[in-house]
């Protein structure tokens, strides 16, 4: 399942999620098995398994998502030099973070199916509980909308200053008014997750149809999703690429210089990954 397995690493890795790229690269296979025995309660023999073919993965994706990402990397950095950051050129780096989703997902196939193909019965047991308690605590949080907004404006601030340092009274405030006016789907994205992982115990008297069923979703996750919750994270997205958009155009000198510089650290931090 990505949620458990797949879209870990995204939270790891991504630039929007790490300040230190180089370090969570080398400790993903570890983190993402703890988290996978958080949900299966693996032995220590699938748990060595696990970590050494995310490992291949990993290996796999520095040579062919990692060029791309250094090269996205080259050309925001031209764009401040030159002062040619704008609307188009923000949405289009907005559209391609949400493509290597999708291509981190179908790197890590082989791996999920292999993954599966492994578990015990009372492993599948102890799945569905696990996933039930965590899921419920997601709902109940997201049911807490004043709180829940209030943690995505203080996320939001933390992951624009970790490029651009303080933010100005301004930039706070289209934060702030970009959560109110379309906050991000929590509660919805909680019954779509239990909603896809009931299609997924469907299968659990058969592993070729679990093994079918965890590669179709780890490659084409979209298709699975409850058409509301597809219309209403597509708005969200949509409304989160315009508040990247004002924040982006609305530089400070100082910003200016700031993001440069955390840039070139992420462009270093690739380049000490490629080199591992």
């Amino acid at each position: 399942m990505k949620n458990t397995i797949l879209f870990l690493l995204l939270g790891v890795m991504l630039l929007s999620g790490c300040s230190r790229l180089d370090i969570a690269y080398r400790w993903a296979d570890t983190y993402i098995a703890s988290k996978v025995d958080d949900y299966f309660d693996i032995s220590s023999e699938q748990s060595k398994a696990l970590k050494k073919d995310i490992k291949k993965d990993l290996g796999l994706m520095k040579t062919t998502l990692l060029p791309q990402w250094m090269e996205r990397i080259d050309k925001i950095q031209n764009d401040i030099d030159q002062g040619t950051l704008n609307d188009a050129k923000v949405a289009d780096y907005f559209g391609s973070f949400f493509k290597d989703i999708e291509q981190i997902n179908a790197h890590f196939a082989t791996t999920a199916v292999d993954f599966i193909a492994t578990t015990q019965p009372k492993q599948i047991e102890y799945f569905k509980k696990s996933f039930a308690k965590k899921n419920q605590e997601d709902i109940e949080k997201a049911q807490n909308v004043t709180k829940l907004q209030k943690d995505y404006c203080s996320k939001y601030e933390d992951i624009f200053e970790m490029f651009l340092g303080s933010l100005t009274k301004e930039q706070k405030q289209m934060i702030e008014e970009s959560v109110k006016a379309s906050p991000y789907p929590a509660e919805l994205k909680a019954k779509n997750k239990a909603y896809i992982f009931a299609e997924f115990v469907t299968h659990q008297n058969s592993m070729d149809e679990m093994k079918k069923f965890v590669r179709e979703y780890t490659t084409s996750a979209e298709k699975f999703d409850m058409p509301e919750f597809r219309v209403a994270n597509q708005a969200y997205q949509e409304n989160l690429q315009k508040l990247i958009t004002q924040v982006m155009t609305n530089l400070t000198d100082k910003q200016k210089m700031a993001l440069k510089s955390n840039i070139n650290e992420k462009a270093e931090q690739l380049r000490s990954i490629s080199a591992l």
